[in-house]
């Protein structure tokens, strides 16, 4: 199997996804790279499903020591370990403090697959529409109810400023100790 934390970030100008939770799912998992295998973490609140699928982006770095994270918009669900190749939409900007923990950032990235890889998506390849922004707002203040982390929006990034943000995460990665 391979290191998916170590698969390269991008691709021809498009930035690769490993889906961990799958669209549809009631419970988030997560890659686990002690046993090289994706793990159940937690149910979601009764009544909750992710609504696309979820992952990170292999060889970044976020502030709370974890690959950034990544929503990706289509109409299908894949599987845990699937890797996609994405146009960058823009970012939701998150403070998010853990139980007992200080704050920090931990954005969360939105893609979409190449379009030639997808033919019918519901957005645009350059930005996330409002009222997508508002149900996945509302999807991530839902999901962490009962977890004991808070989490705040900062407001939303654009492709160019996400894209930024997601080389410094590159950068932290390769520098990592």
């Amino acid at each position: 199997m391979p290191d998916y934390l170590k698969l390269p970030t991008t691709t021809k100008g498009l930035v690769r996804v490993v889906i961990e939770t799958p669209r549809g799912a009631a419970a988030k998992m997560a890659y686990d790279p002690a046993i090289q295998a994706f793990a159940y973490v937690r149910p979601l609140p009764v009544g909750m499903a992710y609504p696309y699928d979820w992952g990170f982006i292999p060889s970044t770095l976020g502030e709370d020591g974890d690959p950034l994270d990544g929503l990706v918009i289509h109409q299908t669900a894949t599987a845990p370990g699937i890797v996609i190749k994405c146009d960058l939409l823009g970012a939701l900007r998150v403070k998010q403090k853990d139980k007992g923990g200080a704050a920090l950032r931990n954005d969360r990235y939105i893609f979409c697959p190449r379009k030639e890889d997808a033919e019918d998506e519901l957005v645009a390849a350059d930005h996330v529409p409002e009222h997508l922004r508002r149900e996945i707002e509302q999807f991530f203040r839902s999901s962490v109810s009962e977890t004991g982390k808070e989490i705040r929006f900062k407001g939303w990034q654009d492709a160019k400023a996400a894209r930024k943000s997601i080389k410094k995460g590159m950068k932290a990665f390769a520098t990592r100790k």
